[in-house]
């Protein structure tokens, strides 16, 4: 595209994931002014994936009113090092990120900067400047899905680690004898609480009847019909979290668990159990006040934290 000076009224976010890219041009205040979501084959070379997604960030720049954003973020699953924009792990569902920086591309392509990281961690960043973590000075996102990721605040900013990886709650392993888990872990809380995790757990309750329900939002609406087994699916699930999100509690004293992800969509269902699980867990006078609540940016919150992390290199 035809390079021309930087707004710095805007920012641009890219939320990249399994099947498609969602691509948003993002004000200060959060308001998306223009948006595009462009198809990946997860399986493609790097420069498949990367050049479609140039292609649809220019059209997105010229559909809100022309002029470069100021900054380009850029979230996507796996460990990212946070200097180089590059995946160094965890990309085994989109293998041709593997040791690849997608920013160092879109910022050459588009003419703009452009940082990297990880997509739970960028969705706690999004809760945190525009969502369910306003109130917050400090909480834990976690995102309930095909597997389980989370993102840390603490005094009111992201807290990223030493190396830039942390919020891997999805391992925290509850049960060194329990199943194994694709990390090289075993019991890790993924294999308890996520969307299959769920499903797997209502099918063996279940029995015969297993055919209706093949999805997580299924056993959710099972569960809100009173079914037995749909609701115990969900006990399973809510305790293997709150075991988990107790011991962050107990460790560091945070203010709330806020949850996102495709299965907190259940709602209730999902949130209820964590809540009472998690005070078998948390030392009483650290879960007095704690708050479980659903995340509020629901299919956004990617796009949002992409934005918010450009927001945030660029210093406010």
């Amino acid at each position: 595209m035809a390079r021309s000076a930087r707004r710095a009224d805007r920012v641009a976010g890219i939320d990249l994931g399994g099947t498609s890219a969602k691509i948003g041009i993002v004000d200060r205040s959060g308001a998306i002014i223009a948006r595009d979501r462009v198809p990946i084959d997860a399986r493609a070379p790097f420069e498949r994936i990367v050049e479609p997604i140039a292609e649809g960030l220019a059209g997105v720049i010229a559909a809100a009113g022309g002029g470069l954003p100021a900054g380009i973020g850029y979230c996507c699953p796996g460990f990212v090092d946070p200097a180089s924009g590059s995946v160094v792990g965890g990309s085994e569902n989109i293998p041709g990120m593997a040791g690849r920086s997608a920013p160092a591309y879109l910022a050459e392509r588009i003419g703009a900067p452009a940082w990297a990281d990880n997509d739970a961690t960028c969705a706690a960043a999004a809760e945190l400047a525009y969502g369910a973590g306003r109130p917050f000075g400090s909480f834990l996102l976690v995102t309930v899905g095909t597997g389980i990721g989370g993102g840390l605040v603490l005094g009111g900013r992201v807290w990223r680690g030493a190396r830039g990886f942390a919020g891997e709650i999805g391992h925290v392993s509850l049960d060194p004898a329990g199943p194994a888990c694709p990390c090289g872990s075993r019991g890790c809380l993924e294999q308890y609480a996520s969307g299959p995790a769920i499903v797997r757990a209502w099918k063996e309750l279940a029995g015969p009847r297993s055919g209706e329900a093949e999805s997580p939002l299924d056993v959710a609406r099972l569960a809100a019909a009173g079914e037995p087994a749909a609701l115990a699916a969900f006990a399973a699930a809510g305790r293997a979290l709150g075991q988990a999100v107790g011991g962050v509690v107990n460790l560091l004293d945070i203010q709330a668990c806020i949850v996102g992800g495709g299965v907190a969509d259940a709602g209730e269902v999902l949130l209820e159990p964590l809540r009472r699980e998690l005070r078998t867990f948390a030392y009483p006078l650290l879960a007095e006040g704690f708050r479980v609540v659903a995340a509020s940016l629901g299919n956004d919150a990617g796009l949002l934290g992409a934005a918010a992390l450009a927001w945030e290199r660029l210093g406010g």
